[in-house]
Parts: structure tokens; C-alpha cells; sequence
């Protein structure tokens, strides 16, 4: 038998993604939502499957996408054919997308729940910054999309702000949203309460996040709305004073200990004291009365905090110390020549260091000649370093719900949302953005949610099928043995080829032969391995 050509194409986690994909319904949801002409090529439904597939494979620009298909096995197991991908026709569904961003997300997430058994009692919320490049028309700004805004950073830079909000098990993005690229934080909090609420039919939950989720507005309306949270509040003076008058035996052990520090000597662990305080606050209740709410506070105190915070201001004093030794050297001279001056320039490093209050500038006349001097303060700085490494959290939960070494807990798995932001950034390369419409840029944001859902997914299914603390033996390079993740799970397999080769002018196809490896993770994805083998034809 000769063989008379041979063609080979990436095969990798195609199989598995469009698994994924069928699971959620990605294809009828989407096209319910966004259809087009009967004439199409190709529906909304299968445009979008092929861009999820190449944010989760090989990420690329739109104008780059119909020659990702062509190499890699898009027609043979998507069923898509390349050179229907142009960028044009990308374009299009990108426009359609934005149009029922909400009703996709809201779809997508009541099928994850329902297809996966997510839980959403818990939802971590977080906001980040995707950045843009490139020009953007006037002509192609839409006024009912994010509009891209210079952000408030030091880097001025063009920008739009992306918020996802993350189920406690697995991380799981269950929501997001794109914004305008000078959007405060804060100002999301209600609109997106309300959309979990209207479109991912999410109902009974708490809301966790950092110090921006609270404000005096979203406080009353998540208590109004009995809408659950937890986060940080805003340092403030009151705070501080309220900190310090807390008795010593008050602060008590917290019983949380990070993965980080369990690898630690139980001598060089971080450990955390707090105390709980109670408050009432009354909202209207929407019959003319007022309902009242329990609310704890608890005040937590970090050694590890505690000592970055000490060792942070050691190395601003000795730097402050220095430059102000140098100012008050050149006293008298055409840089200082005046008291006023050289005050003024002590005063601007202290702000700049961070030290103000901590020390006192004085002047005098000594022998006919003026001097100035910059002495510590020993009482503010014994007051500032009783308040390092403290913070207050504040929560709609019971101690019945969580005690007070369960609420620190729960609010150091934060991390996991910030992680999902990093994957978008990193293996998803959501920036920089080149599209030139922010409608697209909407649509385009909503592949990526759609990919991270995807991704999130894979993640939790795989660790969810194995023991606690369980590795996959040779998953990462070298034959290392590691927890899964999205990332290294899409790596592992994107070593698997298709090869088409011709024989007798009859065209034949077969998958690479699966190792070891492979099988483990595709029964721990629950994906069968007929997704590859019957691959050949």
C-alpha cells in the first residue's frame, strides 16, 4: 500500500472542548438567541464555537482565526470549514453577540448549573482592567456599549473594566460584564446583583469581595434586596480608634491556615487573632416600616501583614531619613536657601513616604544662622505600629452560618476569582484588544467569559474526581506529578494530532495513539475516549 500524501493538523483538546461545549448547549442557546439569514454558512451558534475553541487552543486575532482552523482539526471536529471563517463574518456574529450579552451569559450559567451541579450559594465578585490598543473611531463607538476610557492608573492607559463574579466551588465564572474603562468599582455592585438575579436565576447567595463591594448605597441595597456578603471595609480614623480600644484578651486565635504556610515550620506560619463586634442596621422594608439587620464585624489582626507592614516603613523611614539629612545639609544653600523651602521639601518626602505624622519638623535661628530639624515622634510611631496588619471584615452571615475563623476563610478564597482574572490575561490572552468597535469588544469579551466558563470547568471536574491533595502523576513537563488545572490540563493534551493521509486516491484520517496520560484525563474530565478514536475515517 503506498501512501500518496499525508497531512498533518493539531488536534489537541478539540474533542474534549466540543464536549464541553455540547454539555452546556453552547450552539442551540446561542443561535436561539442570535439567529441569522437561513442563507448563512454558518449560524452564530457554530461561529461561537470556534472562536471559544481557539481562545482555548491557540488564541488568536480575529483576522488570524481562519488560518488557526485550517491547521489545526476545527472541520473535522467542530465540523466547521475554515474558509468560512473570515474575519468579516466574525465580525458580524461579534455585533450579534453583544446585542443578548446578558441572555447568553444568563443561559449559559442555568446550564452549567443544571449540566455540572454548581453551587451558588457563595460568589466571589471582582473587577479588572483589559487594556486596548490601536485607534477607535468615533463612527465605531457605539453609546449603548462599554465605552473605552482612559483608566485612573498612572499609566493613563486605554482601557475597558471586565467584572466576573465566581461561584466558591471551583471558581467557576457564572457572570460577567464589560464596562466603561473609567468605571468605579463600586458602582457595579447593584447592576450586578440585579443581573444574577434576572439572568443567571442565582438567588440565595452571599456576595464576597474586597473593600470596593461596600459602600453606605450598596450596603442598604444588598440588605434590602436580602442579599447576603462579606468583605472588607474602607480603613478609616473611626476604625482605627475602634481597633485600638479593643482589650488585648478580647483578640483571640483564629484557626486558619493557607496551602502556603501548611509547607512551613509551625514556627514561621502567619497567625491571625480577632474579635467580633455586633451592629444593627434598619432599611426600609418596603411596606413604610423598617426591617432590622445583625450584622458582624469582625477585626482581624495578621502577623504576616503585620510584619510587611513594619518592614515597609522601616525601609521608607531609612530613605526619608537619608533624603532629609541631605536637604538639611544644603540649609542656606541655592537649592534651600530659605527655612520655608527646605521645610516644605521635608514635608513633601515625608507625605511621599508615607511617614507623615510620625515627625515633627522645627526651626530656629542659632547664632544668627537658621537650622531646622526632623525628630521621630515615638508616641505616633508606637500608635502606628499597633494598628499594622489589622482589617475589619463585615458580613450578612451567622455565627451559626460561619464562625469567626470561618468568615476569615472564606474571605481569603478570594484568591480564586483573582486567579480567573490571571488565566484570562495568561493562557486566554483576553489583551490587548484590536478590535476598533466597543460593541465587538463586548461580543469578543463574552467569547472569552464563555472560554473561562469552559476552562473553569475542566478545572473543577478533574479535582473533583480525584482524593484530596491527589497530584496526576506526569502531568507537567518532565514527568512531574501536579494538581490540574485549566491551563496544564489543555497542555497535556495539545501534544494529540489528526493526520489525514491518501491512499489510492481514497482519503483516510486517525487520531494519535493515546498514552497513559491521556487516559487518565479524560476519565477524569468523565469524557470518553471516543472522542478521539472515532476520529478516523
Amino acid at each position: 500500500m503506498t501512501v500518496n500524501e499525508v497531512l498533518v493538523k493539531q488536534l489537541g483538546a478539540l474533542p474534549v472542548i466540543r464536549e464541553y461545549m455540547e454539555r452546556l448547549q453552547l450552539k442551540d442557546r446561542v443561535d436561539a438567541l442570535a439567529p441569522v439569514r437561513p442563507v448563512a454558512h454558518l449560524t452564530n451558534g457554530e461561529v461561537v464555537m470556534a472562536l471559544v475553541a481557539n481562545r482555548l487552543t491557540a488564541p488568536r486575532p480575529l483576522y488570524d482565526i481562519q488560518h488557526w482552523a485550517e491547521t489545526w482539526a476545527v472541520a473535522e471536529t467542530l465540523g466547521i470549514q475554515p474558509g468560512e471563517l473570515n474575519d468579516d463574518r466574525l465580525g458580524r456574529c461579534l455585533d450579534d453577540l453583544a446585542a443578548v450579552h446578558d441572555q447568553v451569559r444568563g443561559d449559559l450559567t442555568v446550564q452549567a448549573i443544571q449540566a455540572f451541579g454548581l453551587a451558588t450559594t457563595m460568589l466571589r465578585w471582582d473587577l479588572t482592567s483589559v487594556v486596548v490598543s490601536g485607534a477607535y473611531p468615533p463612527e465605531e463607538q457605539d453609546p449603548a456599549y462599554a465605552q473605552v476610557r482612559y483608566g485612573y492608573g498612572g499609566e493613563r492607559q486605554q482601557q475597558v473594566r471586565y467584572l466576573q463574579v465566581t461561584t466558591d466551588d471551583g471558581a467557576v465564572p457564572v457572570w460577567e460584564q464589560v464596562h466603561d474603562g473609567n468605571t468605579n468599582d463600586v458602582a457595579t455592585v447593584i447592576a450586578t446583583m440585579e443581573a444574577l438575579r434576572a439572568h443567571a436565576h442565582c438567588q440565595d447567595f452571599v456576595l464576597v469581595g474586597d473593600s470596593k463591594l461596600l459602600s453606605e448605597g450598596n450596603r442598604q441595597a444588598l440588605l434590602a434586596a436580602e442579599v447576603g456578603y462579606l468583605a472588607p471595609l474602607a480603613r478609616t480614623p473611626e476604625w482605627d480608634t475602634a481597633f485600638l480600644a479593643i482589650p488585648a484578651d478580647e483578640l483571640v486565635p483564629l484557626a486558619y491556615l493557607s496551602a502556603h504556610e501548611r509547607r512551613k515550620p509551625p514556627a514561621e506560619r502567619a497567625s491571625y487573632l480577632g474579635c467580633e463586634r455586633t451592629i444593627v442596621v434598619r432599611v426600609p422594608d418596603g411596606a413604610g416600616g423598617q426591617r432590622a439587620h445583625h450584622l458582624r464585624r469582625l477585626f482581624v489582626v495578621s502577623s504576616e501583614e503585620r510584619a510587611a507592614c513594619r518592614r515597609s516603613r522601616a525601609r521608607q523611614r531609612e530613605r526619608a531619613e537619608a533624603e532629609i539629612a541631605r536637604v538639611i545639609k544644603h540649609l542656606g544653600s541655592r537649592w534651600y536657601p530659605t527655612v520655608a523651602k527646605a521645610q516644605a521639601k521635608i514635608e513633601t518626602i515625608l507625605e511621599q513616604r508615607h511617614l507623615s505624622g510620625l515627625y515633627v519638623v522645627t526651626s530656629a535661628e542659632r547664632v544668627g544662622q537658621p537650622t531646622i530639624r526632623c525628630d521621630l515622634v515615638p508616641a505616633a510611631l508606637a500608635r502606628a505600629e499597633a494598628l499594622d496588619g489589622y482589617y475589619v471584615l463585615e458580613t450578612t452571615r451567622t455565627t451559626a452560618e460561619a464562625d469567626a475563623s470561618g468568615l476569615l476563610t472564606e474571605w481569603k478564597g478570594q484568591w480564586q476569582v483573582e486567579h480567573r482574572h490571571r488565566a484570562a490575561k495568561g493562557p486566554l490572552r483576553v489583551r490587548p484588544l484590536f478590535v476598533t468597535s466597543n460593541r465587538r469588544i463586548v461580543g469578543l469579551l463574552l467569547i472569552l467569559g464563555i472560554a473561562l466558563l469552559i476552562f473553569s470547568l475542566l478545572e473543577r471536574a478533574a479535582r473533583q474526581a480525584l482524593a484530596a491533595g491527589e497530584k496526576v502523576a506526569g502531568l507537567l513537563a518532565g514527568h512531574v506529578a501536579a494538581r490540574p488545572t485549566g491551563d496544564n490540563l489543555l497542555k497535556a493534551l495539545s501534544e494529540l494530532t489528526l493526520v489525514r493521509f491518501r491512499v489510492a486516491g481514497t482519503w483516510h484520517r486517525a487520531a494519535s495513539t493515546l498514552r497513559p496520560l491521556h487516559h487518565r484525563l479524560l476519565q477524569l474530565l468523565g469524557v470518553p475516549e471516543t472522542v478521539y478514536t472515532d476520529l478516523a475515517a
